[in-house]
């Protein structure tokens, strides 16, 4: 036969009127083991008192220690967690500022209660049930609820909600004599609540992810959440879990409903459970709270027989509710192992302690996961800028093969386009044959000038043309990424920066900012215009040249003439030039012939010096065009996207360093609060 768990857990009160002499056997055996286990020895006791006020300057100690961590903690975490309000975009409840600062700010009322406020404080434990069928209900039941206690008592305690208000969340259980359910706190009369030597107050969560269920389930002392694997899968809330389960605490209890826990056949389940919970460090307890309750219901109505305390002891120990009790109390007795010589108001500081430690550390913990989200969110950002700017690196090294091909033999296009207005501008100036600059010399600036302007380089205009929409169309798109990257930061992120949108906005507003066809062919018509003084000077040198050659011609004729006239007497013999009529006749013609040879010389070298320059402007289109492309693309089409990644880089870098600071910070706490401040008592 199963031990009776009525006796251990003292379920029997000695306030019921047995119904049999067997009860009455069985009341008094399970009375004088209640009363044995509170016996303590004298010695004990005096060395109990002995080591109190050693104990109680321990706590005083680590209280103090606690607190002065605590502050710190309170000052560094408006820095690190997120102040923005709830919303579905934001962090969840438990990462949240104003949730911390709530759960810090119980943990510091805890901590600095009066001397009247100690001697009502209690331990909190709060069950949670983490859906409607879980059996959070009946599990609280059939902890708290006596066999034996009066009907009133037991219509307290199943009654308990029907005393809140509506809408309530969360009740809360507390011993007393008489049963109370008005107010915020039902009062019953619970061996339960007097099993761990300090007063108990338990709190029963409706399922719900309320910030305040949240905060009340993270500062419990004990945390109990229940779950049904059935309605719920255990991998659904570990190892990351659902708010407001706080999967971080270390003294939580899994209390997992499952029917015949101690069954044989549920073995493979709750081993199965056990290992996926062991990976957070939790107690899973496997409970049945439906058959605790039956078993309840087998001695709170009619008489009790040996029949219904035999189904009474299968039910509740085939339950497994004692397990919970189990738990509980390794719990507190690990929380005050040390603390036998203190009174019960002295041990629920010292729990309340321990629990403002893990607290502390849960709030540093996530401090430092919120950092390493900072650090990922920079990793996110500098990802996003890396990429755009391999697009634009990528932008820039195809767009000069791209709009001016590759080089071959005959160069690129501009060499190409150059050379092509050379062959049809090459016709014209081999036209401008020396003998017919006599009726052409007024017209050499305007032949010249207009055989280039019909052959320069009208097809790699067409082409810049072209390639300057494309270019356009790239600045757009790069335009909407930046403006996708910008965007992707919520309101709250410190990437989302106004001046950079300011900034953004107002290069994109500047009439600067378009990309027109004009910024690509400005350096054909600035070349092409500085072919206007070469040709201005071969126009001169054109007149020069027939000035020169009319000038030899007419002096070689007037040579001729005067010794022929001097050969005849004419003019009275006025002309005399000294020679015969052939020898006057040679020299005239030698002289224009000389004078002819050198003036087409001198215009022969004109026009070679024009073709010069002409290919002096050829070398410097080039270098103006590529030039012009590479400022297009740096001053138009990459403009906002460098700058934005120019910006977000400088904000990245900010944030890093004030990251790598507050990571120092949250070690050096870490290190404070971990360090064990209450030394090892001396009997």
């Amino acid at each position: 036969m199963p031990t009776c768990l009525a006796s251990s857990s003292g379920l029997f009160r000695s306030a019921v009127h047995p119904h049999s002499s067997y009860t009455r056997e069985l009341l008094r055996h399970a009375a004088r083991n209640v009363a044995g286990s509170r016996r303590t020895r004298p010695s004990v006791r005096r060395a109990a008192l002995s080591t109190s006020t050693a104990l109680s300057a321990s706590h005083e100690e680590q209280r103090t220690h606690t607190l002065t961590v605590l502050h710190k903690t309170s000052a560094l975490i408006p820095r690190i967690l997120p102040s923005s309000k709830r919303s579905p975009d934001g962090p969840p409840v438990h990462e949240s500022l104003q949730f911390w600062e709530d759960v810090l700010s119980q943990v510091h009322e805890d901590l600095t209660l009066s001397p009247e406020q100690k001697d009502k404080a209690r331990v909190r434990v709060v069950v949670y049930g983490v859906d409607e069928h879980s059996g959070v209900s009946d599990l609280v039941t059939a902890l708290l609820e006596d066999p034996f206690v009066s009907e009133d008592q037991k219509r307290t305690l199943r009654s308990r909600w029907d005393s809140q208000p509506e809408g309530s969340r969360y009740v809360k259980l507390q011993y007393g004599t008489s049963p109370s359910g008005e107010g915020d706190i039902v009062h019953i009369q619970s061996s339960w609540l007097q099993h761990f030597g300090m007063p108990l107050e338990l709190s029963e969560l409706r399922p719900s992810s309320a910030s305040e269920s949240a905060k009340a389930l993270y500062t419990a002392d004990v945390p109990i959440i229940l779950c049904n694997p059935t309605f719920t899968p255990l991998h659904s809330i570990l190892p990351v879990s659902p708010e407001p389960l706080p999967v971080t605490r270390k003294h939580i209890i899994l209390a997992v409903s499952v029917p015949s826990p101690t069954h044989s056949a549920a073995g493979a389940q709750v081993s199965h459970i056990t290992t996926l919970a062991a990976q957070e460090d939790l107690r899973v307890v496997p409970v049945d709270p439906a058959r605790a309750l039956h078993g309840l219901e087998q001695l709170g109505y009619g008489p009790a027989t040996p029949i219904s305390v035999q189904r009474y002891q299968d039910d509740v120990t085939g339950s497994n509710v004692a397990g919970v009790t189990h738990a509980v109390k390794a719990i507190l007795s690990g929380t005050t192992s040390n603390d036998t010589g203190l009174t019960g108001s002295s041990r629920v500081v010292a729990v309340h302690i321990q629990t403002g430690r893990a607290l502390i550390q849960d709030a540093l913990t996530t401090c430092r996961a919120a950092l390493r989200h900072a650090e990922l969110e920079a990793d996110t950002v500098l990802t996003g800028t890396s990429s755009l700017r391999g697009q634009m690196e990528e932008a820039k090294a195809k767009v000069h093969l791209e709009v001016f091909g590759s080089p071959d033999k005959n160069g690129d296009e501009i060499a190409k386009a150059v050379g092509e207005a050379r062959k049809h501008v090459k016709v014209t100036m081999d036209a401008l044959q020396w003998y017919k600059l006599f009726w052409r010399v007024d017209d050499i600036r305007e032949i010249v000038t207009a055989a280039v302007d019909r052959a320069w380089c009208r097809d790699l205009e067409r082409k810049l043309v072209f390639h300057a929409g494309r270019l356009a169309a790239l600045q757009s798109s790069f335009k909407d990424s930046t403006s996708a990257l910008c965007r992707s930061f919520p309101p709250s992120s410190p990437y989302h920066s106004p001046v950079l949108h300011n900034t953004l906005e107002r290069i994109i507003s500047s009439p600067l900012y378009p990309l027109t066809a004009g910024a690509l062919t400005a350096p054909l018509r600035s070349r092409q215009s500085q072919l206007g003084y070469p040709t201005e000077r071969l126009h001169v040198s054109a007149q020069r040249a027939v000035i020169t050659m009319s000038g030899s011609l007419l002096g070689g004729f007037g040579v001729a003439w005067a010794g022929w006239a001097s050969e005849l007497g004419l003019m009275g013999g006025l002309v005399n030039v000294g020679m015969g009529v052939e020898t006057a006749m040679g020299v005239g013609m030698l002289g224009a012939a000389l004078g002819v040879r050198w003036a087409v010389g001198r215009w022969d070298k004109a026009k070679k010096r024009w073709w010069r320059d002409w290919n002096r402007v050829g070398e410097g289109l080039e270098r103006d065009l590529k030039a012009t492309l590479t400022s297009a693309m740096e001053q138009h089409v990459t403009l906002v996207p460098e700058t934005a990644c120019s910006g977000l880089e400088k904000i990245v870098t900010k944030r890093m360093a004030e990251v790598q600071e507050l990571k120092g910070e949250v070690r050096t706490l870490e290190a404070e609060i971990s360090v064990p401040t209450i030394p090892s008592s001396t009997p």
